[in-house]
């Protein structure tokens, strides 16, 4: 019905948008077309970012119910009380039903300025579909890790076995820095007011990576195998993204990934030109596509693209 509005598209691409409704007149006549959508309002900002999820909780009976809301904030000022608008999406937990069978209304309750819709059973409402706050930490840095992908990504795809060295270094920096990030999750896992600690910890991260890629690229045969456990990582996720995700088991995902890294890895040592060139073909080519999409399509990272699968939330 948004279509009908006078100014529908709301002049920006918002996330979520609607139009006041006289819930009194319907009460009475139960007529979704005796009025028509006249004005678009704005819920929220025009950049993801402006997406919160967070857990959500009730008492039913005897027993707790536990939701997901997905909260669309940033919106402009409500003509109402002068807030920022918002709108909320709550969808309760019920792991036994299928996804066709999800139980909805329609109707949004609270206020103008900050309306809400239930979904009241739901597969979608029992995961937050949260992977780590690491990745919300890095969403602040696209704009510099888009660059940083697509310039390494050009070199290790069309380059990477010529400068043998330099991309041995480079695998280096990545696992060194990547190894900083996972120990400030483990430190740090229940907090989300860490930003400039996270950002601590991934520049001591690099430095150290700068020196370890350095003594790589002096040991290259180690060297290469560490570049050809990146390329089998990354293959991994190629192949937990396709059909693994499937058997819906961490650990299924994690031993995909290990035994991937673990036969690439190996594989230089017997067939080095080959490993090489086809892990620099593979890191460079998923660098590239990343970089790229730090500023055109904002995909999802692979990890919460398998716990979307998992949930029933995508195809």
């Amino acid at each position: 019905m948004m279509m009908d509005a006078d100014n529908a598209t709301c002049n920006s691409p918002y996330y979520a948008i609607g139009s006041y409704f006289n819930g009194t007149q319907y009460y009475y006549d139960k007529d979704f077309a005796a009025q028509p959508p006249t004005d678009c309002v704005p819920y929220t900002g025009d950049t993801f970012k402006s997406i919160e999820a967070s857990t959500i909780s009730k008492e039913s009976g005897n027993e707790t119910v536990t939701g997901v809301a997905i909260t669309y904030t940033g919106g402009p000022a409500c003509k109402f009380t002068g807030e920022p608008t918002n709108f909320t999406i709550k969808a309760w937990c019920n792991s036994s039903i299928a996804i066709q069978d999800t139980e909805y209304s329609g109707e949004a309750y609270g206020d103008p300025c900050a309306p809400y819709v239930e979904i009241y059973s739901s597969l979608g409402g029992c995961d937050l579909l949260s992977n780590s706050i690491i990745w919300e930490y890095l969403a602040y840095a696209e704009p510099y890790l888009g660059i940083i992908g697509i310039v390494g990504g050009v070199f290790l795809a069309f380059f990477g076995f010529k400068m043998i060295k330099p991309s041995v270094c480079i695998a280096g920096f990545l696992t060194c820095t990547c190894a900083a990030l996972l120990v400030f999750y483990a430190v740090y896992i229940t907090s989300i007011d860490e930003l400039a600690t996270f950002y601590y910890w991934m520049a001591g991260g690099a430095v150290v990576g700068i020196i370890v890629g350095a003594l790589l690229a002096k040991y290259v045969k180690v060297g290469a195998a560490v570049l050809g456990g990146w390329g089998g990582f990354i293959v991994g996720l190629i192949l937990n993204e396709a059909f693994m995700y499937q058997f819906e088991y961490v650990w299924v995902f994690w031993a995909t990934n290990v035994a991937a890294i673990l036969i690439c890895a190996a594989l230089t040592f017997k067939l080095f030109d080959h490993a090489m060139i086809m892990s620099t073909s593979v890191i460079g080519a998923y660098g590239l596509a990343r970089g790229v999409s730090c500023y055109a399509g904002h995909y999802y990272n692979e990890f919460t693209i398998i716990e979307l699968l998992k949930a029933g939330a995508i195809d």
